[in-house]
């Protein structure tokens, strides 16, 4: 992979998921950061999961590995150590920031947990995904999909239904970044998700972001699967700048080390292309984190 020379806007919020913390990934969390000093990384906003607060909530994958939500909470209580260790380590070659991506899943604890957890551990931010909708996951398994697909009537239905979970999350969470927008696309396949429906709910979701100053991730990780997309939609992309003027950030949501940076040069493009011509980034100023607006060329 080529190494992105200095560049102000080689700025990650979303960063890597490892092997280490992640029954999906593969790799040390070190060995993340340091694929991210390699690629040129200026900034790399770290941003393991937070634990599910139930049972019901675990991946087939982690109840066939034996793991439970006592786990999953020790696991993240040693994430929170690593990247602390690592910022200070490695505050010479990196500006490291210290994140979490929360797990929205139907539990009306949710934000008191999420919010716990960011004060608890002194996170610099927090990056907010849905990634369940009615007690159903929508992004991880294609079968999971079509059973929330048929829960909700439709996949229209299911997408509105997904932008107001969104809403609500955002209004619940403030989250620094809203992660990967329109994932509900994942598995959606050719069905028309810009329906007037579905419009009307993307617009209320935005909303929800500017008011909150929410920073929206551009979130380029399917490009490494081979598949031509980057959430958000150009449609959406559009309307949340210009319209909204929402800020926007680039999201790796890489796995493995190898797939760190992995189509930021794209994702540059294409923000270039639909006339984006700066990104919001946190930085680290004096010890307090701070947002900023960089410019892409």
């Amino acid at each position: 992979m080529d190494i992105i020379s200095e560049k102000s806007w080689a700025v990650s919020l979303h960063g890597g998921h490892s092997g280490e913390f992640c029954d999906h990934g593969t790799g040390s969390l070190r060995e993340m950061v340091e694929a991210a000093v390699l690629r040129g990384y200026r900034i790399f906003g770290v941003t393991e999961h937070a634990p599910r607060v139930e049972e019901r909530y675990l991946y087939r994958e982690e109840v066939a590995l034996g793991w439970d939500v006592d786990k999953l909470r020790r696991d993240f209580e040693k994430y929170a150590q690593t990247i602390t260790q690592l910022q200070t380590e490695m505050e010479d070659q990196i500006t490291l920031l210290k994140g979490f991506e929360a797990e929205v899943v139907p539990s009306d604890r949710y934000p008191e947990v999420m919010l716990g957890l960011k004060q608890q551990y002194d996170f610099d931010y927090m990056v907010g995904s849905v990634h369940w909708v009615d007690d159903v996951s929508i992004d991880y398994e294609p079968e999971d999909f079509a059973q929330a697909v048929a829960a909700a009537g439709s996949v229209e239905a299911l997408a509105v239904r997904y932008y107001q979970v969104l809403t609500e999350m955002v209004r619940n969470l403030k989250p620094e970044v809203v992660g990967h927008f329109d994932v509900i696309a994942k598995f959606a396949g050719d069905a028309p998700l810009d329906t007037p429906r579905i419009r009307k709910a993307v617009e209320r979701a935005l909303e929800a972001v500017r008011e909150n100053e929410c920073i929206l991730d551009v979130n380029f990780s399917r490009l490494r699967a081979g598949v031509d997309t980057i959430y958000p939609a150009p449609w959406i992309l559009e309307l949340a700048t210009r319209a909204y003027g929402i800020g926007v950030c680039f999201g790796d949501d890489s796995h493995r080390p190898t797939h760190v940076g992995g189509g930021l040069e794209e994702a540059r493009e294409y923000l270039l292309r639909h006339r984006v011509g700066e990104i919001a980034v946190l930085n680290r100023r004096d010890g307090v984190v701070v947002r900023e607006s960089v410019s892409l060329e």
